[in-house]
């Protein structure tokens, strides 16, 4: 993603930081490529802006927190993270300047913000206000209407509704008995993407990495996630997006502990 690495670089050098020394957060090679060439994986750029205390929204432009696609993409990181604070921020200071194209990014979006309001500022009012709205644009998305119900459920236990509480909770478990449990969902598209890379349908295969990765992120799992980063990586062409692909391949690989795929990807990025 673009970013404006002369902030990181400044406020690095400024605390008197060499790149080395930030290896544990971003390895010296990718900082240079951040500080120098304003390009980097998204994760890694906030690893980096919790590292050095830099506000989020300050290593980005306002072609990039104006536009639907990417905020929703930062937005989604910070909620994985549980900065809620910073998703209201960016929601309330972008993300109502933005014209929207995409009325299921605005949907995900409505979820972020339920969320961040319930868990974040304990506050079951407009909680229930935005996962209302969401729900009205995510109504056919069987995994964020799942999480919707859970979420209208949790907020009415916490105001003590019980039996309003308990409706949503029925709702949402006759909805998730219908559903493969999320840890399945990682492996399921997978195996589907290696099948029909195996068949020589890249562009298949690749759709099937784009909607997995997308799925997992959308509900909170990263397990799966680097074996998807990876085959995704395996059938491009493109040798720069293959690099790319294959750090967050490993960046994932490191949060789940797959020490045996991390091996394959450090092989795999010494060839390349």
């Amino acid at each position: 993603m673009e970013v404006n690495g002369h902030i990181i670089k400044q406020t690095r050098e400024k605390a008197g930081l060499s790149r080395e020394a930030l290896s544990t957060t971003c390895s010296p090679a990718d900082l240079e490529l951040i500080e120098l060439e304003n390009q980097g994986i998204l994760e890694v750029i906030l690893d980096l802006c919790m590292k050095l205390e830099i506000p989020y929204h300050q290593v980005f432009s306002d072609t990039i927190l104006l536009a639907e696609v990417t905020l929703l993409n930062i937005v989604r990181c910070l909620h994985l993270r549980q900065e809620f604070s910073s998703v209201l921020f960016l929601l309330d200071t972008y993300g109502k300047k933005i014209t929207y194209q995409n009325a299921r990014i605005v949907g995900h979006l409505m979820y972020f913000r339920a969320y961040a309001n319930l868990f974040g500022n304990h506050d079951t009012q407009k909680a229930v206000y935005y996962f209302q709205r969401a729900y009205t644009f995510l109504h056919d998305e069987k995994r964020y209407e799942l999480l919707v119900l859970k979420g209208l459920a949790t907020c009415y236990q916490a105001n003590e509704e019980k039996k309003r509480a308990n409706i949503f909770f029925e709702r949402a478990k006759q909805l998730e008995d219908k559903m493969n449990t999320q840890l399945q969902l990682g492996p399921s598209y997978y195996q589907a993407a290696c099948f029909y890379a195996d068949r020589g349908n890249q562009k298949k295969a690749d759709a099937l990495c784009d909607e997995g990765i997308q799925t997992l992120l959308e509900v909170n799992v990263t397990t799966g996630l680097e074996e998807l980063f990876f085959e995704k990586a395996l059938i491009q062409e493109n040798l720069s997006e293959q690099i790319e692909l294959l750090k967050q391949a490993d960046y994932y690989a490191k949060i789940n502990e797959n020490f045996d795929l991390t091996e394959m990807i450090h092989e795999k990025l010494n060839r390349v």
